[in-house]
């Protein structure tokens, strides 16, 4: 297994997501994300600038209103660490509210460490600061989420195994109208490929529909999130949140639920998942708490699969400019034993609707051949297929507790 702090291989062919979907720029920075909320309570992403809280996620249940007994609901949610490592900060603290509004806590421990939460919340984005026992504040701010999202926590993929037939995925990014014609090649060819989604997007000028994408996902083609906006950005904090989470929680909102993520290339600074370095934070402790893949930029496509690259994956770009020769050499990679390999299509950057067919034809031919195994979720590229047999378990995957 590659080490998490490998340093980085040059990105070579891959080529980034570079196209912009436009949204409103004015009023809360997240936006209402989800259609209703629950009448009891909300999940609550925290994150908390500093101390040993600085690289996780906090997860909370937090309730609209005092019970009968006069409490409000505040529990904490196990999450994971970037490494993929269980965290529950606030676990084991006796919680009582400060205030009527639900929004300034005071947390005990047995020990005696006492730590005050206390943050406004404007829209669905909290802002305030945690103060430890010693008096010092670490700045915090939260994103709310309707109570169902809590079943949006993923989880764990099975551990790899070495599999000498190399694994390739073709992926179609941002849903573009155009996307339709190049699914019927794929169709015709008896290929599948994963959607990435920009959530709000969907079903506005120029784009697919809900009902297109439900046609497809149930004909095989994988379905998964690509934020809501696919934003030109370089914002943090809560804008990364709400595009992640948000986005994974409008997909299950419309019945496609799905654990995988696919990184915007529009995304700049600490949110343009370029290295390992950039994953090992409380953004790649964001993302293994809520997905199983996070397709990125962080590991070139030259290595060869492992365990490390399920968040950070990066892809090769056919379909802006790229050479034949560069593509036909990109595939002689991805036919290495242990390869798992994204080939990326923009599909409304075609110069012409047949401009990769040969490719397709090529990709066709060598799954007939079984020289390669196509799948349409970033995720079957980590495991093998299932076998058949009596001691076969059941899944794959085991939640998280909870």
């Amino acid at each position: 297994m590659w080490q998490r702090n490998l340093s980085v291989v040059a990105l070579g062919l891959s080529v980034a997501c570079l196209d912009a979907g436009t949204a409103p720029t004015a009023g809360s920075p997240t936006g209402p994300l989800v259609a209703s909320q629950a009448a009891g309570e909300h999940i609550w992403v925290f994150h908390i600038a500093g101390g040993t809280y600085a690289s996780h996620i906090q997860v909370l249940a937090i309730g609209d209103h005092a019970n009968a007994q006069g409490r409000r609901v505040f529990r904490p949610i196990p999450a994971r660490s970037w490494d993929g490592s269980p965290t529950n900060d606030f676990a084991g603290f006796q919680v009582a509210a400060d205030d009527s509004a639900g929004t300034s806590w005071t947390l005990r421990t047995k020990g005696g460490e006492v730590l005050r939460l206390a943050y406004a919340v404007a829209g669905d984005t909290a802002t305030g600061a945690l103060t430890v026992t010693d008096g010092t504040r670490y700045p915090v701010f939260g994103v709310r989420f309707d109570s169902a999202a809590v079943g949006l926590i993923a989880p764990v993929l099975a551990r790899i195994a070495s599999d000498s037939v190399p694994v390739v995925m073709i992926r179609l990014d941002d849903a573009f109208g155009t996307d339709r014609d190049f699914i019927r090649r794929l169709q015709a060819r008896g290929l599948t490929a994963e959607l990435a989604i920009p959530t709000r997007l969907v079903g506005t000028k120029g784009y697919v529909t809900w009902d297109e994408l439900h046609l497809w996902r149930a004909g095989g083609m994988g379905v998964v999130a690509h934020s809501r906006y696919h934003r030109s950005t370089a914002a943090d904090a809560q804008h990364f949140v709400g595009e992640t989470v948000g986005g994974l929680a409008e997909m299950a909102a419309h019945g496609l639920p799905s654990n995988i993520f696919v990184q915007p290339g529009t995304w700049g600074d600490s949110i343009y998942f370029d290295s390992p370095a950039k994953i090992h934070t409380w953004r790649g402790a964001l993302f293994r708490t809520f997905t199983t893949v996070s397709e990125c930029y962080a590991y070139p496509y030259q290595l060869a699969r492992a365990d490390s690259m399920e968040i950070g994956l990066s892809h090769v770009t056919i379909s802006d400019g790229l050479s034949e020769r560069s593509v036909r050499s990109a595939w002689q990679v991805a036919l290495r034993p242990n390869h798992a390999t994204v080939f990326l299509v923009h599909t409304f950057r075609l110069k012409s609707s047949d401009q990769v067919d040969w490719f397709l034809d090529m990709v066709a031919a060598a799954k007939t051949q079984g020289s390669v195994r196509v799948v349409s979720s970033s995720a079957e590229l980590f495991v093998l297929p299932a076998q058949p047999g009596p001691d076969l378990p059941d899944s794959t995957t085991t939640k998280l507790d909870q």
